[in-house]
């Protein structure tokens, strides 16, 4: 019905429009160059010129503004529904944020007992190792004090042995010297 509606308005107008002009040129009652035949072939002409553009690029047009259309309608729907997502995946990345914040506290916490945790563990083993060094230094302190006291030992051993033959040169004479090796000699002798 539009279609019919625009398409006699399409061939009304010219028809007034030449109309219009004849009469305004005969009221001016002066000549023109144009007469109403050649006038009325013209319009007659454009009209049918029109009417064949108009025939022969309806459906064309018709087809090109249906699919202009639906495209733009497909377009505005995917940028609604990209908009969509991109706030979804915003809604998304803020949350995962906020838990990131969380979970960078949770660790700085967790890391911080480690440290202390790790801290206690190097202090432990400094005492240990501290504990190993003064025992083995009390043990070889102990070893030292012992072999000092050997050392002493025969130190005065010997020096008694020496004092004492030095005491025994001095006080035995030439008689009791015989007596002692004629003794020994019996007593070797006599295990015979």
């Amino acid at each position: 019905m539009k279609a019919r509606l625009s398409l006699s308005a399409f061939l009304v107008l010219p028809l007034v429009l030449l109309f219009a002009s004849t009469a305004v040129a005969a009221a001016e009652g002066g000549s023109s160059p144009w007469t109403t035949s050649m006038l009325l072939w013209r319009v007659v002409n454009t009209v049918a010129l029109l009417a064949l553009l108009a025939y022969f690029l309806k459906k064309p047009l018709v087809n090109f503004f249906k699919e202009r259309k639906a495209k733009i309608e497909k377009d505005l729907a995917d940028a609604v529904e990209q908009r969509q997502r991109a706030e979804e995946l915003i809604r998304e990345y803020q949350s995962k944020l906020a838990g990131m914040e969380q979970e960078l506290q949770k660790m700085r916490g967790e890391l911080q007992k480690a440290a202390e945790g790790e801290s206690l563990k190097v202090i432990s083993n400094a005492e240990k190792m501290a504990s190993a060094i003064i025992e083995s230094a009390k043990i070889a302190a102990e070893q030292e004090v012992r072999k000092a006291k050997i050392a002493l030992k025969d130190e005065a051993v010997t020096l008694a042995v020496e004092m004492a033959e030095s005491l025994i040169r001095e006080k035995i004479s030439e008689d009791d010297r015989k007596k002692i090796v004629e003794d020994y000699l019996v007593k070797v002798g006599g295990m015979k």
